[in-house]
């Protein structure tokens, strides 16, 4: 298995956004809500061409579209730029599908990492699909920093959801009342990080997020479990970090899923 990877530093939500025939009440001015929930929405099926151009430059390692509505026959791209006009190019993902999301999921997640860092403010994204919905829907982009440790997180790692919904029972009179909420997926960890300075690392990661920022947690790259265990969420608390021995650290950390 190989480890996680961890998104933040999100700057996808701050960018400026050009590009795509959009429904009036759902145009690319939704991909700056940091709702989850809040999405933008093209008229038709035609190829979408979005330019992002990003308020900072800073190196960028992990990208992902949140609850888009791309099927297993669609593909899309990431282009990066070194130039507001998009001529001189610095990095090409290539084609990618979506894998086939399993029919649980509700907040369709996609997280694409690249090796070595990109550092620019001028970004496309192509988006090609015949979805049976008519139309290729967008949540937030995140577009940010990439975290990952030299050891997995087969420590204690603990997969689960929340589940949110509430049940009022009236025993006397047989009356049962449900409250429905949407469920919610959540991860949470420890283990020993390998050095100090990775240690270091993830403190200052902490320091910086807090638990209103938020990040892309990625179980393992390489086996997507139809889109299971990848979602855009919050700390749900600023983990401490123990030393038990010299140059080790371990560290506990838990997300959830944010609507």
């Amino acid at each position: 298995m190989s480890n996680y990877v961890l998104g933040y530093r999100d700057i996808g939500y701050q960018a400026s956004y050009a590009g795509g025939i959009w429904r009036d009440d759902l145009d690319s001015k939704m991909l700056n809500r940091q709702l989850l929930t809040a999405v933008a929405r093209t008229l038709g099926l035609d190829d979408l061409l979005l330019d992002i151009t990003l308020n900072q430059s800073i190196d960028i390692q992990v990208l992902g579209i949140c609850n888009h509505n791309i099927s297993s026959n669609g593909t899309y791209k990431w282009t990066a730029y070194s130039d507001s006009d998009r001529l001189v190019e610095v990095y090409n993902s290539g084609e990618i599908t979506p894998y086939s999301y399993l029919d649980s999921i509700i907040h369709k997640t996609t997280c694409d990492i690249i090796d070595n860092p990109i550092t620019t403010a001028f970004w496309r994204l192509e988006i090609t699909d015949s979805n049976a919905d008519g139309y290729i829907q967008l949540g937030r982009l995140f577009i940010g920093q990439r975290f990952t440790t030299g050891c997995n997180m087969n420590y204690g790692l603990k997969l689960g959801v929340d589940v949110s919904n509430t049940i009022i029972e009236e025993s006397t009179v047989g009356i049962e009342a449900i409250i429905q909420a949407i469920n919610i997926r959540t991860a949470a960890f420890s283990h020993s990080l390998e050095s100090y300075d990775s240690g270091t690392e993830f403190l200052a990661m902490q320091l910086r997020e807090g638990v209103s920022e938020v990040c892309l947690f990625e179980f393992n790259p390489e086996s997507k479990d139809g889109g299971l265990r990848t979602f855009i969420g919050r700390h749900s608390s600023v983990s401490p970090l123990d030393y038990p021995s010299f140059n080790v650290n371990n560290f506990n950390f838990q997300i959830k899923e944010i609507l």
